[in-house]
């Protein structure tokens, strides 16, 4: 799409095989971007690469099958993407293990945290919160050089953090809401900025699973983070670092699906050194 709003950048999609990842990504294709589709699931991340490839040709699209939470997965799949593409501007980091891993109704019938099984929960937190780490870490330098870029974390909504069956997906998603605070100050003054995006409640996806008998219309729809994941990975978003966006408040404009990320409007409660604070 020759004067789409992301014409000539390189989008990196984790977790891209579906739910909002497969519809961000689509939206991304149709505004010109071209996307390294990042998923463990093959037959499914190749079905997502064709509907890129139908919005915007076979060169728009090159599907990665990798491990976020890798270390040396994850760095080769950046290094493929940009031997690829010649660059990457924009990385969404979405791949997630949910609340489903836990349990087959984790909001009917939540289990306690020590009920948790520990490889799970070690896992969850990996995916959850190291694999933005590595898949960042990786990606980072090759925006710094070209003066420009967006890294884009998917977390949750802070009551979702805490509510009871949340035992692993909560502290993941509270992490990596953190680290995304540390990156935009990392990042400021450079041209790349570090950014949250969240549905604002649960959304229709296998992370909510049929048996909580949860209405699917009564859901955020993944096609609701379409229209600010476009905006976050555009220059329009370029004013905006450290902040973390509601797609499901979009409709009433930035300024109200907005706010500082990782909360600090809760007061700064820590008496820490003069040396050290920033």
């Amino acid at each position: 799409m020759a004067d789409g709003k992301l014409t000539g950048k390189v989008v990196m999609m984790t977790g891209a095989a579906r739910g909002l990842g497969r519809a961000m990504a689509l939206a991304l294709a149709r505004e010109g971007a071209h996307l390294a589709l990042v998923d463990l699931d093959g037959e499914e991340l190749q079905a997502v690469a064709h509907e890129v490839q139908d919005i915007g040709g076979r060169e728009s699209v090159v599907p990665l099958g990798a491990d976020v939470c890798d270390p040396d997965s994850s760095a080769t799949a950046v290094h493929y993407a940009v031997e690829n593409f010649g660059r990457l501007d924009v990385l969404f980091n979405n791949a997630a293990l949910g609340p489903q891993a836990v349990a087959e109704d984790p909001y009917g019938i939540p289990p306690k945290f020590w009920d948790l099984n520990p490889y799970t929960f070690i896992r969850m937190i990996n995916i959850n919160s190291a694999g933005p780490q590595l898949m960042a870490a990786a990606a980072v330098p090759i925006m710094l050089r070209n003066g420009w870029g967006r890294i884009i974390n998917i977390t949750t909504a802070l009551d979702a953090m805490y509510v009871p069956g949340m035992g692993a997906y909560g502290p993941s998603k509270a992490a990596l809401e953190a680290h995304t605070a540390i990156m935009a100050k990392d990042l400021e003054g450079t041209g790349v900025t570090a950014n949250v995006l969240i549905p604002g409640g649960p959304a229709n996806t296998r992370m909510i699973p049929d048996a909580t008998g949860i209405p699917r219309e009564a859901l955020i729809q993944p096609e609701d983070m379409q229209a600010p994941a476009v905006w976050l990975a555009s220059d329009d978003s370029v004013s905006h670092n450290g902040e973390r966006f509601i797609a499901g408040h979009w409709d009433k404009g930035i300024d109200a699906a907005s706010a500082p990320c990782a909360w600090p409007q809760l007061g700064k409660q820590a008496i820490l050194p003069t040396s050290i604070e920033r």
